[in-house]
């Protein structure tokens, strides 16, 4: 009968567990049968349009507005002002306000503003002439007062809503 020390055992046994274990061909992958990302959140989102209605007076001049909100941020706002019904529209992007057409506030002129995305003035007619500093800085205030006010009442109004 053949004799093989205890330590031979024990290293042909170790050897032969890592030749079988090495000669084995890794696991054919499996195709998921749940995607990663699900395609309805990769979807883009359809554009949510909405409007709200409001009235306000900052400055002491009684306004009322029309929001238009497109997924929750403010796009433009459309005033009357109800002392001489003249109105001007505002068009923003995110909090800066971008454009302004109508009604001046210190005349019955009409004027158009135009400002980039830092605040400068790219546009500035009152007719066949400028537009004062004082009137630009009114404007601009005037559309703030009336831009965080919507704001306040359409997110309020939006926490009754499921």
């Amino acid at each position: 009968m053949l004799h093989v020390s205890l330590t031979k055992k024990n290293f042909l046994v170790a050897s032969l567990f890592m030749v079988a274990a090495c000669s084995k061909e890794p696991p054919t992958p499996t195709a998921a049968t749940t995607p990663l990302v699900e395609q309805r959140a990769a979807d883009p989102q359809p554009l949510r349009v909405e409007e709200f209605q409001g009235k306000f007076a900052p400055g002491g001049i009684a306004t009322s507005y029309r929001a238009t909100f497109s997924n929750g941020l403010i796009q433009s706002l459309q005033e009357t002002r109800e002392s001489n019904a003249q109105s001007g529209t505002y068009e923003f992007l995110g909090a800066r306000l971008m454009k302004y057409r109508g009604a001046a506030l210190s005349s019955a002129e009409n004027i158009e503003l135009e400002f980039d995305q830092q605040g400068k003035v790219l546009v500035n007619r009152a007719g066949d002439r400028s537009v004062s500093a004082e009137e630009i800085s009114a404007i601009r205030d005037r559309a703030q007062s009336l831009r965080s006010h919507a704001l306040a009442h359409h997110d309020v109004r939006g926490h009754d809503r499921p």
